[in-house]
């Protein structure tokens, strides 16, 4: 008896050294995470993937510390139910996440837009001019994105990929920022005139970093390269979708081809009121 008491005490000291050491090493490894996130910020680069990636790393850690604790207080059997609430904690989050983007039947508002003749826009601006112009186009974006409840999913050079809850505040989306952009007072928008072409379609999506994948992604970017400047193409689906909105008024249904996606498809345009 004597001997299984002194066992069972120098297990009990090895784990309590090992939890120690455990701890000072995680809580170094999240000083590190933090101090990286910081000069990463500083520099500019802190784009919101990374800060993600930079917050499930801080989440391991804490939990990895939570972890120790908890098998210090309360054994093992209240690790694992701390594990089980954990479990269904990041289940929930993983949907709010996605469920920003998507509606009840699971559907997402896709919405791609860019600068008519951008590439040639650029070659008579020249570069430091352009990127000027950019700058003003992408502010327009991104405020009237959020004023609607969108989401920026990504952009590159002068086209955006936007995410909407509701295919009327996708619409009226891009129709305010073709507004604000022709009745913009910036000074580099007035210089440099630029008509945006926008695209819309709905349906399911795959999220994934972040980012959205599928053939109806696809979709709604081959409705926007329809579209000419100043000009916003909605697919049938999202026809059908705005039939009982009283403030957007679909014209010019007509049929074409889209690459990539077998079939003819209607795109309706979205009358100017």
């Amino acid at each position: 008896m004597l001997v299984a008491v002194v066992v069972l005490s120098l297990l009990l000291v090895a784990v309590t050294g090992l939890l120690v050491v455990t701890r000072r090493r995680l809580a170094k490894a999240e000083h590190e995470v933090q101090r990286l996130t910081e000069v990463a910020r500083r520099q500019g680069r802190s784009q919101p993937r990374r800060e993600r990636r930079a917050q499930r790393v801080k989440a391991v850690v804490e939990t990895a510390v939570e972890t120790a604790a908890l098998v210090r207080d309360h054994g093992v059997s209240g690790l694992l139910m701390s594990s089980m609430e954990d479990f269904s904690r990041w289940t929930q989050e993983d949907r709010t996440e996605i469920a920003k983007l998507a509606g009840p039947d699971g559907a997402v508002t896709i919405m791609f837009s860019d600068i008519e003749d951008s590439t040639h826009l650029n070659e008579t601006l020249g570069d430091k001019q352009w990127v000027k112009v950019l700058s003003a186009h992408d502010k327009v974006v991104h405020d009237r994105v959020s004023a609607f409840g969108g989401h920026i999913v990504k952009s590159q050079g002068d086209g955006f990929m936007m995410a909407f809850r509701e295919p009327a505040d996708a619409v009226r989306a891009g129709i305010s920022i073709q507004d604000a952009i022709e009745e913009s007072n910036d000074r580099r928008l007035r210089r440099t005139p630029i008509r945006v072409r926008v695209g819309i379609h709905c349906g399911t999506a795959i999220e994934r970093d972040g980012d959205l994948f599928g053939r109806n992604v696809a979709m709604a970017a081959r409705v926007a390269s329809q579209a000419r400047g100043g000009e916003i193409l909605v697919s049938d689906d999202i026809r059908v979708a705005l039939k009982d909105v009283e403030d957007v008024v679909l014209v010019d249904g007509r049929d074409t081809e889209l690459k990539g996606l077998p079939g003819v498809h209607r795109l309706w345009e979205v009358a100017v009121l």
